[in-house]
């Protein structure tokens, strides 16, 4: 036997696809640092319920795929742009020297829309000498993203996955893939800007989640039960903010049905897009507070939750994500 793989030393990588499910000749992959990957691979059984004389069942057969879970990441500038990209679409970069700044919108179509999916793999190990070292989730696309912000700590973000098939190898995607390193935003240098300012509040916690509303019921005939695509529906953002109940801002925005907005930053240093000094702005233009009241729960000081919805006001959504960043490319 073997030693037992451990969690500490596997590595996980992406690349990007050209087309869906399909990998390419030559993967230009990148390292991703993550707290937890939940993505993994089963494939259900199918029983023959024919009756024949005898109670016991006849063999089953292989059913369909599912490549489904989350990965949950410290948001750091070095690798956030690859899964802005799968969720908001291809960055529009400007820059001829370092910093450069990277674009994410949302793109019904066209070169900044989302690419067709991309691909993660694990490498569980040198001391793992299977022929199945590497696992790759193929024809992935990001379902949802939440994004979650503390007093303290690291920025996190989670990232749902859903995928259209898994393959194991003893030869990595890519011998010598991309690391650029890891060093996450800190919750401490976060900021949060609502309503342009107009509405101050004391938040005690905060999450964003925008929704890609994959449809993953698509399974076809011959197609050995892989999913045939997982084409996105419309992006719907949606968040709560918890704050300290010292005015009225908060309840006049939960209970007035009037727009709002949001701009969440997260910067490391100046700010600036040199290293050391990334920037992430997250732009929400049109949110609206669902009504809401606080509850009275002890004699301590009382605090106030209220979610929100994203809307678009004329053409698309607006929702934007700009990093600045001495990286010259998003993988």
């Amino acid at each position: 036997m073997g030693t037992q793989v451990r969690g500490a030393n596997v590595r996980l990588i992406g690349c990007t696809e050209a087309t869906f499910g399909t990998t390419p000749a030559s993967p230009d992959a990148l390292i991703l640092p993550y707290v937890q990957n939940n993505v993994k691979a089963d494939q259900q059984r199918d029983t023959d319920e024919t009756i024949d004389g005898y109670r016991g069942a006849t063999r089953s057969v292989a059913g369909n795929r599912t490549v489904s879970g989350t990965v949950q990441v410290n948001t750091a500038p070095q690798t956030i742009g690859f899964w802005l990209k799968h969720l908001l679409g291809v960055p529009t970069t400007s820059g001829s020297a370092s910093p450069y700044t990277h674009s994410f919108a949302v793109n019904a179509s066209g070169a900044n829309a989302l690419p067709p999916g991309f691909e993660l793999e694990e490498d569980l190990g040198a001391g793992f000498t299977s022929t199945a070292r590497y696992v790759r989730y193929v024809g992935c696309r990001i379902g949802q993203a939440q994004f979650s912000l503390s007093p303290s700590g690291f920025v996190q973000a989670t990232f749902t996955v859903a995928g259209a098939d898994y393959v194991k190898s003893s030869t990595p995607l890519e011998a010598s893939p991309t690391d650029n390193g890891h060093a996450a935003f800190g919750a401490l240098a976060a900021t949060l800007v609502f309503g342009g300012g107009s509405l101050a509040l004391d938040v005690t916690k905060f999450d964003l989640t925008l929704s890609n509303n994959l449809d993953e019921d698509t399974y076809v005939v011959g197609g050995a039960g892989k999913r045939g695509d997982l084409p996105e529906g419309k992006l719907v953002p949606t968040g709560t903010v918890e704050a300290l109940l010292k005015d009225s801002n908060l309840l006049d925005a939960a209970l007035s049905d009037t727009d709002s907005s949001l701009v969440l930053t997260l910067s490391r240093g100046t700010g600036d897009g040199t290293a050391g000094n990334e920037k992430l702005t997250i732009t929400v233009p049109a949110l609206v507070f669902a009504a809401t009241t606080p509850v009275i729960s002890g004699p301590k000081g009382v605090r106030l939750q209220a979610s929100f919805t994203a809307h678009r006001t004329t053409g698309e959504i607006g929702v934007t994500a700009v990093l600045k960043s001495p990286l010259a490319t998003i993988e």
